[in-house]
């Protein structure tokens, strides 16, 4: 298992490292991210001790509200069975294989099939599913691999 999660890990380490403003993919252009939210990095993506995390939590926010990275359309809200754990999320589909999380809502705004824009609101973080405090959860994925958002983020969060 973990020789697996390092092939992973190494897999997306390379689809972010070839350039550090943007990811590309086989089958379409680069990605650029707006904050999901306004707060501090609680913790960073990848291992933190001997545990995998796959993706960033953003905590001791200024506002509760969570808006889109990125446009695209809402795949899933609320409690999806294969996301166990992340409590109340919202999966936006951003196209050519590319996918947004947001996860540990205590509020989604968004319904499925909604196409969202580049900062729309899409819900209140919260602390649902396992946590330990209110933060949001957020992971990218390319084709269901989690690989770290921060390259993809502005220097500062707002």
């Amino acid at each position: 298992m973990g020789r697996v999660l390092r092939l992973v890990a190494a897999g997306a380490a390379a689809l972010i490292c070839a350039a550090p403003a943007s990811a590309h993919t086989d089958s379409g252009p680069g990605l650029s991210l707006v904050w999901p939210a306004s707060g501090t990095i609680t913790r960073g993506f990848g291992y933190d001790g001997a545990e995998w995390h796959s993706g960033i939590d953003i905590g001791t926010l200024r506002s509760l509200d969570v808006t889109a990275a990125a446009p695209g359309v809402v795949e899933a809200i609320g409690y999806a069975p294969t996301f166990d754990g992340y409590g109340n999320v919202v999966l936006v589909d951003m196209g050519h294989g590319l996918e947004a999380l947001y996860a540990h809502l205590s509020e989604v705004g968004v319904h499925v099939g909604e196409q969202v824009s580049t900062g729309q609101k899409l819900g209140l973080a919260g602390c649902t599913g396992y946590c330990t405090g209110t933060h949001l959860h957020f992971e990218v994925r390319s084709h269901g691999v989690a690989f770290d958002p921060s390259p993809l983020l502005p220097a500062t969060i707002p």
